[in-house]
Parts: C-alpha cells; sequence; structure tokens
C-alpha cells in the first residue's frame, strides 16, 4: 500500500477513536456535590452526613446546668423548715403585739360586763377574765422586757372599736354579743399560743406552752356561756322563764 492509499484510512480511524473518546464519562474530580446524588437514597444518605447529630439525653437532663441553677434548685424550702424561720424571726415581736392587744380587751370588755351585765353568769365569768388575762399581761410585759421588746400601752383601732361595739349594747343584747365575742377571741387565742408554744425561742414557748390551759379553760367556759344564753334567748321567744 502506497502512502496515498493510506492517509485517508489513518484520517478515518483518528476520527473513530476522537469520537469514542469524547462519548467516555470523564472521571470525577474533587469533592461531589452533595445535593447532586442520582438517587433519593444516595441523596438521603449524603443530607444525613451532612446534618449534625441530635445530642443525646443526658442522664442529669433534670439537673441544672450552672452552679446559680443548681443554687437555686437547693434553695426550694420545705414548708415545716420556712414556718419555722418564720417564727424564729418575726414572730416573738408580733405574738407580744398581738396577745397584748387581746389581752387587754379581754381586761376592758370584763370589767364592762361586770358594769353592764345583769346575769350573774356573765358577771361571775367577766371576773374570772379579768383577774386571769391582768395576770397574764403582767407576765407578758415581763417577758417582753427581758428581750427588750416593746409592749403595746394602750389598744389600737381594731381592738378599740370592739370595746366601743360592745359598750353601746345593753341588757341581754349585750349578754349575748359579749358571749359570742368570747367564744370567738379564745378559739383565735388558743391558735396563736399554740404557734408561739413551738418557736425556738424558749422563754417565749415556756410562756406560751404555761398560759395555754388557762385559755382552753376560758374557751370551754366561754362556750357554755354563750349555749346558755341562746337557750335563755329561745326561752324568751317561746315565753318559757327559766
Amino acid at each position: 500500500m502506497n502512502w496515498s492509499t493510506r492517509t485517508p484510512l489513518l484520517i478515518v480511524a483518528l476520527a473513530a477513536a476522537a469520537a469514542a473518546s469524547a462519548q467516555s464519562p470523564t472521571p470525577p474530580t474533587g469533592t461531589a456535590d452533595p445535593s447532586a446524588s442520582s438517587s433519593p437514597h444516595q441523596r438521603a444518605a449524603t443530607g444525613a452526613s451532612q446534618t449534625e447529630a441530635p445530642a443525646n439525653a443526658s442522664p442529669e437532663a433534670d439537673a441544672a446546668s450552672t452552679p446559680h441553677q443548681h443554687g437555686s434548685a437547693s434553695m426550694k424550702p420545705s414548708g415545716g423548715k420556712l414556718k419555722m424561720a418564720r417564727q424564729d424571726g418575726a414572730v416573738p415581736t408580733s405574738f407580744v403585739k398581738q396577745a397584748a392587744q387581746d389581752g387587754m380587751t379581754e381586761v376592758q370588755l370584763g370589767k364592762l360586763a361586770v358594769q353592764k351585765s345583769q346575769d350573774a353568769k356573765v358577771r361571775e365569768f367577766a371576773n374570772r377574765m379579768v383577774a386571769d388575762h391582768s395576770q397574764a399581761n403582767r407576765d407578758l410585759a415581763s417577758l417582753a422586757k427581758s428581750k427588750n421588746l416593746d409592749v403595746p400601752a394602750s389598744l389600737d383601732s381594731e381592738h378599740q372599736s370592739i370595746v366601743q361595739t360592745l359598750t353601746e349594747k345593753s341588757g341581754a343584747a349585750f349578754d349575748a354579743a359579749y358571749s359570742e365575742h368570747m367564744k370567738a377571741d379564745h378559739s383565735e387565742a388558743i391558735a396563736l399560743f399554740e404557734g408561739a408554744s413551738t418557736s425556738s425561742d424558749k422563754d417565749l414557748a415556756a410562756f406560751a406552752q404555761k398560759t395555754l390551759p388557762t385559755l382552753q379553760e376560758h374557751k370551754k367556759m366561754a362556750d357554755q356561756l354563750a349555749g346558755s344564753r341562746t337557750a335563755d334567748a329561745d326561752g324568751a321567744a317561746n315565753g318559757i322563764a327559766r
């Protein structure tokens, strides 16, 4: 074969080789774009690899994460301890004030009942209130003085209003109002002194514990007196002499 014949064949062979090379895929270079994955499965796998995995729940997930939070969590007080903390602080002062006001009111109302009532039972009860509460007031004043606490010297407006209201009554209306007030007032006094009886202030607790039996006896007497006044009122309404 001469060169004139071979040249066209060579050109055809080179052209065929170039065409075959153009049709073959180019090898990938660099990092493939995750969004160019060829199937849903591949895209899901690629996306999972690009997403930061969520943090696993810690076994101490409920624990405070900072020193301040740890301190706040430990500061939750229990009901009993909180109550005692208040007793240790404000109660001695507030107790002295409340007990003094109530005690002075009992004495004034007792004296008023002795003057106004025509009922021997009411006057007997009133005399007992004057004697017992006058003594309790003196004991309270002595306790307060030993602790440099002030004791009210006169009634506040609330307690003075109680005295004034009863002062304006007379006869059976006075006896009934006085008896009911004694019944309610001694229930409140017992609750006040029971609270003070558990105070960490030993002197205050001792005073409250000493006074409580007297107050409880007064409450029983007041209940009986109020019941008697109610029975008398019912009898009078029905025309029954007692």
